[in-house]
């Protein structure tokens, strides 16, 4: 009988160390895991500063808010020759002007 109960616990044993076994399996797949994310979260973390440092040195971003900024004296000129009474017939040839200088003062950094 003894004996009996001997390979029963032996089995009991070796069962409980194979569940061990594959949950070490397990968690080092998990780790590994977690290890290959960490690299790519690394990785997308220097494209995204690559992009945007070349975002910055690209003057796009100076380019529209100086674009921006022209608009805006734009829009200003405008309510300033409305207030003071310019004729109608001017302010679109103007406004025009103003617009062109504006679009050209832009343009002619880039070069």
């Amino acid at each position: 009988m003894k004996l009996f109960n001997w390979s029963k616990q032996d089995q009991q044993r070796k069962t409980e160390l194979s569940r061990v076994e594959f949950l070490q399996e397990e968690n080092d797949q998990l780790l590994d895991q977690i290890e290959s994310l960490k690299l790519d979260v690394t990785e997308l973390e220097a494209e995204r500063n690559r992009l945007q440092e070349l975002l910055e040195r690209s003057g796009f971003k100076r380019r529209l808010l100086r674009i921006g900024a022209g608009l805006i004296v734009l829009a200003l000129t405008y309510a300033l020759l409305v207030f003071v009474g310019e004729r109608n017939s001017n302010l679109p040839w103007l406004l025009l002007i103003e617009a062109a200088f504006i679009v050209f003062m832009g343009r002619g950094e880039e070069k």
